[in-house]
Formats: structure tokens, C-alpha cells, sequence
């Protein structure tokens, strides 16, 4: 498993609460790559999108 792969796990599992989902993305965004810094960043707007209460961001 990707830390790219870890994260999206990690952010589906607090995704019932913006500010967690926030605080989690900052902390995994220090193990990744510039490249996938951007591939997570993508599919985190993805997710906002799909999911209200994820709008907090």
C-alpha cells in the first residue's frame, strides 16, 4: 500500500467530520511527494464535492 493509498484509507474513515478530515489531510500531506500532494489534494475536492459536510475545508 501507497502512502498515497494510506491516506485516501485514513481520510474515508473521518470523512463524517470536516474539521477532522482537514486536520488528518494536513498531517498526511507532510509524508507524501509533491506528486502526490497534488493527486490527494484532486481527489480530496472530489470528495467536498460528492460530500456536504466536507465543505468546512
Amino acid at each position: 500500500m501507497s502512502w498515497f493509498e494510506y491516506s485516501q484509507c485514513v481520510l474515508k474513515k473521518v470523512d463524517f467530520d470536516g474539521r477532522l478530515f482537514r486536520k488528518e489531510l494536513r498531517k498526511l500531506l507532510r509524508w507524501l511527494s509533491p506528486a502526490e500532494r497534488l493527486q490527494l489534494l484532486q481527489w480530496c475536492r472530489q470528495q467536498v464535492k460528492r460530500k456536504e459536510r466536507l465543505v468546512t475545508l
